[in-house]
């Protein structure tokens, strides 16, 4: 709606510079005539609140130790123990054995010519030695000093340690800026002077 005022201003005063060449036509009085130049809007002046972080925010984590107690209590320690061990017995005895039969071939003379025949081996009994266990080993425990009990301390936890987060809030500032704002466009401002641009044809 401003461009379309602006547009009708503008053709209105248009009109009204035609009317006026007319009346310098008629009138060729100079001095008394009204010029117009563009100009820039004027500037729009605004202001910003300005927000500047100066710290971050930051967690601080404290740790809270934990705590840890000695207690007594009474626990059965045991004596000294000694293995001791027998070894085991051998002996060597001597054992009949019996030795089977079979075959097994020899070379021979069968009607003046040489022959490999098989000839059988019958079954003997042979004397050997075996060693064999008399008595087995054996091995135990002797407890030289008896059981005893006694007092011991044992380290216990009592309460955990605990983590705390503390937020720092941040630091910021605000500050107020006033800044001039030059908007687009152009407006019709009074000449300063009585310039000859205003003629026809300028």
């Amino acid at each position: 709606m401003r461009s379309a005022a602006r547009k009708y201003w503008t053709r209105g005063f248009c009109f009204g510079l035609a009317g006026l060449s007319v009346l310098t036509v008629a009138a060729p009085d100079e001095t008394r005539a009204e010029c117009y130049v563009q100009a820039p809007l004027r500037p729009v002046h605004r202001t910003f609140i300005r927000r500047d972080v100066v710290e971050p925010g930051v967690y601080e984590v404290t740790r809270r130790p934990s705590l840890h107690g000695v207690i007594q209590q009474r626990a059965v320690v045991p004596g000294r123990v000694v293995w001791r061990e027998t070894p085991a017995i051998y002996k060597t005895v001597t054992v009949r054995v019996r030795k089977p039969g079979g075959s097994i071939w020899s070379e021979q003379c069968v009607g003046g010519q040489a022959a490999i025949c098989r000839v059988r081996v019958p079954p003997q009994d042979i004397l050997v030695e075996k060693r064999v266990l008399v008595r087995p080993g054996r091995r135990w425990a002797e407890q030289v000093t008896p059981d005893a009990v006694a007092l011991t301390e044992r380290r216990v936890l009592l309460k955990p340690y605990k983590n705390y987060a503390h937020f720092q809030r941040p630091y910021i500032a605000f500050s107020r800026e006033r800044v001039a704002v030059q908007p687009e466009g152009t407006r019709w401002v009074p000449a300063p002077s009585q310039p000859k641009c205003c003629e026809p044809g300028c």
